[in-house]
């Protein structure tokens, strides 16, 4: 049994943690550069759509099928059609430029296409598919390289020593970065599809059964991912590998449940309630320049205060566990 009591120190806590991530923030104004640049760009640079790309899709499978008489479902499509049409017109393919888990927060990236302060906006459009995705596997690219580096900097910002970067290491965590970003989407996949083809099942059967259906499926889904959650902190601010990493981050959410539970629902609480104030300004006003700013300095305070937390948490975890291990090389 580990014998916590001749730990020096204390364990983690949450108002420490976010006033001391509010502190970087504040003391280190470069790290609202890239989400603030980010966020210039994707308003007031060009919008990409991909409109002309995808509506043939519809089209044609709505041919095929009333020429397989199934009209009913003809008409559907669409219905759909007609739906995805207008998503499409504010859809900007440059947003996705916003990778998760690893990325740099933006609050234009779900904005979508629409006026600038300067006039319309510059509509390019995309009128080939391989096109899209050749721009599209560009743009996760250099969102991916973007967050990275975004990581990097608040890494650097909350450790207690500051070392100089070292490209060759920075290229491995850049490769580490990836190797989670596809094995969350992946994990997500696995869990996701049987989850949803259960829900639909369940609400054929009966509608309201479908929607706790799919609250519940929604709760397993986060509860199984949460573990994962501060991986991302464990790769770029240690030199361990993905997997040690992974271990890392479940074992520190393990150790101190409930409290890390409450600290991720604060801190989205804060951050999703800021965007709404943020996102009242309209894309043309210049007001919206105070809502990007705004955006960057909590987003990035918020996310400081996580690493804050995680390396309290760590070390808290490491130095409660060696007076164990001390005692069973004793023995």
């Amino acid at each position: 049994m580990e014998n916590r009591t001749k730990v020096s120190g204390a364990p983690p806590r949450m108002m420490n943690a976010i006033i001391a991530g509010f502190n970087v923030a504040a003391n280190n104004l470069a790290l609202l550069v890239l989400p603030a640049a980010i966020d210039l760009l994707l308003w007031l640079g060009p919008q990409i759509r991909i409109k002309q790309a995808l509506l043939p899709l519809f089209t044609e499978t709505s041919l095929y099928l009333q020429q397989a008489n199934s009209s009913d479902l003809a008409a559907r499509i669409r219905g759909a059609g007609e739906i995805w049409n207008q998503i499409l017109d504010s859809f900007n393919l440059l947003g996705l430029v916003r990778t998760i888990p690893i990325g740099v927060p933006s609050l234009m990236a779900s904005a979508g296409a629409g006026d600038t302060p300067l006039g319309a906006a510059w509509i390019i459009e995309v009128n080939n598919l391989g096109n899209a995705v050749i721009i599209w596997l560009a743009v996760l690219a250099i969102g991916l390289i973007a967050g990275s580096l975004y990581f990097h900097l608040l890494a650097q910002a909350t450790a207690e020593t500051k070392d100089a970067l070292e490209i060759g290491a920075f290229i491995k965590k850049i490769g580490q970065a990836f190797g989670l970003s596809l094995s969350f989407f992946i994990l997500l996949a696995i869990l996701a599809i049987p989850a949803l083809l259960l829900v639909s099942v369940v609400a054929l059967i009966n509608p309201m059964l479908g929607d706790f259906a799919m609250m519940f499926a929604g709760f397993l889904l986060i509860w199984i991912l949460f573990p994962l959650v501060f991986t991302p902190h464990a790769v770029f601010s240690g030199k361990n590998n993905l997997v040690v990493s992974i271990m890392t981050s479940v074992r520190l959410v393990r150790y101190f449940l409930p409290g890390t539970g409450i600290f991720i629902i604060v801190g989205m609480v804060f951050t999703q309630g800021m965007d709404i104030l943020w996102r009242v300004p309209p894309t043309s006003s210049w007001m919206t320049l105070v809502g990007i700013l705004g955006h960057a300095f909590i987003y990035t305070a918020i996310f400081a205060a996580s690493f804050v937390y995680f390396r309290g948490g760590l070390r808290w975890m490491v130095e409660s566990t060696m007076p164990a291990r001390q005692q069973e090389i004793n023995t």
